[in-house]
């Protein structure tokens, strides 16, 4: 059977096979194309190709861009770029024909896919190293929002029912907020260091990093005690403590490679930093979703005798 859920205004949004689909194949596509990117950054391949939208002057396949490290991983990058725009074409037009909510933030990732491309092709133009942070962090924006569709369009989401009764439940909705924020300050002191190396934000993104792992911890372990019967937050929460472990292994090796240099193997150095980045922008979708999700599934325990005498004065 499928159900229905009023998201904002009254429109009527019932799970539809197709446009989850098409969401999710977005958000899992962006993934790649956020390491792939960071990897340009670290392997300094960002103007393998002066020119834009060509590379070299053609478009799909320009002469011999398998051949060449840094022209391999940039004209790669621009054609998974090219992919994720396509997909995100699919998906608004999918969203589209839903209305209300749905065919806004549809709309609303296109265009963020679309100003992502355009700041890929003025960095290369201007040899901006600030574009080039600006292009970084917008990405995984566009990242969360396709992770918000596809949520929007899940089973899990339009089937929910109606929210229940738990405890700190405003308590842990305005701490999934400063979440968001710590974490997002976080990447961009991290995107920083990385496109300028400036001592001031490996500080800041060293300090942050405590600050994080404790709010994340918190998060993960809030929701797995005091919201077991809460299945899509029990998922996200095991999922938040999945990456949080992960992301401390990868920032060590990323210090250890890029900042307290020695001999490694060639591929650590550039594969450590870059999926630091990539599982970053993974616990920013991961908080936003929770956030989201308990706002849709979660409401404050109601104080039955207050009830009681807020009715009995209404109808004195």
């Amino acid at each position: 059977m499928k159900a229905t859920y009023e998201m904002g205004g009254d429109d009527q949004v019932r799970f539809q096979r197709g446009s989850h689909l098409v969401a999710v194949i977005l958000a899992v596509a962006l993934f790649p194309l956020i390491f792939v990117g960071a990897g340009v950054t670290s392997k300094d391949a960002g103007m393998a190709y002066p020119d834009w939208p060509t590379s070299d002057g053609h478009l799909l396949n320009p002469p011999g861009w398998l051949q060449g490290e840094k022209t391999l991983w940039e004209h790669g990058h621009r054609l998974l770029g090219w992919t994720v725009g396509l997909l995100a074409i699919v998906s608004a037009v999918y969203c589209f024909r839903r209305g209300g909510t749905l065919r806004t933030l549809a709309i609303a990732t296109l265009l963020a896919i679309v100003i992502q491309g355009v700041l890929g092709g003025l960095r290369v133009r201007a040899v901006s190293t600030s574009l080039a942070l600006i292009h970084g962090v917008w990405g995984q924006v566009c990242f969360c929002l396709a992770c918000v569709v596809g949520l929007l369009t899940s089973r899990a989401w339009l089937e929910a029912g109606p929210r229940v009764e738990a405890r700190g439940a405003v308590f842990f909705q305005r701490g999934t907020l400063v979440a968001i924020v710590c974490v997002f300050l976080q990447l961009v002191s991290g995107a920083t260091q990385r496109h300028f190396d400036v001592g001031e934000a490996l500080i800041i993104h060293l300090l942050g990093a405590v600050v994080v792992i404790l709010i994340l911890s918190w998060m993960a372990m809030w929701t797995l005690e005091q919201y077991p019967h809460v299945p899509l937050l029990v998922k996200l929460g095991r999922w938040l403590a999945v990456l949080v472990g992960l992301q401390m292994i990868l920032g060590g090796l990323a210090f250890l490679v890029t900042v307290m240099g020695g001999h490694w193997f060639a591929m650590l150095r550039w594969a450590a930093p870059s999926a630091h980045v990539a599982v970053g922008a993974l616990l920013l979708a991961c908080v936003l979703l929770m956030t989201l999700g308990s706002r849709r599934l979660l409401r404050p325990v109601v104080n039955k005798a207050s009830e009681l005498a807020q009715a009995v004065a209404a109808t004195t």
